[in-house]
């Protein structure tokens, strides 16, 4: 191969390489789903593509925007850096609930903002889903399952029978955070246990779940869907 064209070679592969850095930092990226603290909304073994430009823009290998140009909205599901004394790096995924100047309560699972509770409706029947720990075999497990509206955001989320479901007292959310928490409410690790996250740290918003693996292989039914925000 002549100079000429082994320029041209590494000048494409170089271009190439650079587009796809740029795709994932800037553009869109997929995270994978370990843990059930987003059931029913997100099911263990999604795949979900992450919308990194839907409220700024970071620099790979910081740790906040450098440029900002929305803040999340109440209802969002969103994607967080861990936050500071985290046991895990992995990047977290929750809903956002109250955004700064708000003031957030949990009471046994039902969420309270800015004193009024958001309209929650328990959906009757029986519930169950499928968990997994991380390692370990998948197991059916029950649940009392409700729809909550917050804002225009119509949602399910769980709790576990016959167990509190996660209380929170009266909190003011600093401006320039947001309070995140799951939709399972009673097996979620969130702002109850980290508090509100500085706007900065959000890294994206939950857009797609591309593909997703449960108990028996592929979840067909959950194959290029749409997170329901």
């Amino acid at each position: 191969m002549d100079r000429s064209k082994l320029v041209k070679e590494v000048r494409g592969w170089t271009f190439t390489i650079l587009a796809v850095l740029a795709f994932r930092t800037f553009l869109y990226e997929a995270v994978y789903i370990p843990s059930g603290s987003m059931i029913p909304t997100l099911q263990i073994g999604d795949y979900v593509i992450v919308e990194k430009w839907a409220y700024g823009a970071r620099l790979p290998f910081t740790e906040t925007a450098q440029a900002t140009w929305r803040s999340p909205a109440r209802g969002d599901i969103v994607v967080l850096l861990a936050p500071p004394g985290n046991p895990r790096d992995d990047d977290l995924i929750k809903r956002v609930v109250a955004v700064g100047g708000d003031t957030v309560e949990i009471r046994d699972g039902h969420l309270v903002v800015n004193g009024d509770p958001v309209p929650r409706e328990r959906v009757p029947g029986r519930c169950t889903y499928w968990n997994k720990n991380e390692g370990g075999p998948w197991r059916e497990e029950p649940c009392v399952d409700f729809v909550e509206t917050l804002v225009d955001h119509r949602y399910h989320t769980f709790c576990t029978p016959y167990l509190p479901c996660g209380d929170v007292p009266v909190a003011k959310v600093p401006d320039g955070t947001v309070w995140l928490a799951g939709d399972h409410r009673d097996h979620s690790a969130d702002s109850r246990v980290f508090g509100p996250v500085p706007v900065g740290r959000i890294k994206g918003r939950a857009w797609l779940a591309l593909v997703s693996w449960g108990p028996g292989g592929p979840r067909w039914d959950r194959l290029f869907h749409f997170v329901n925000h």
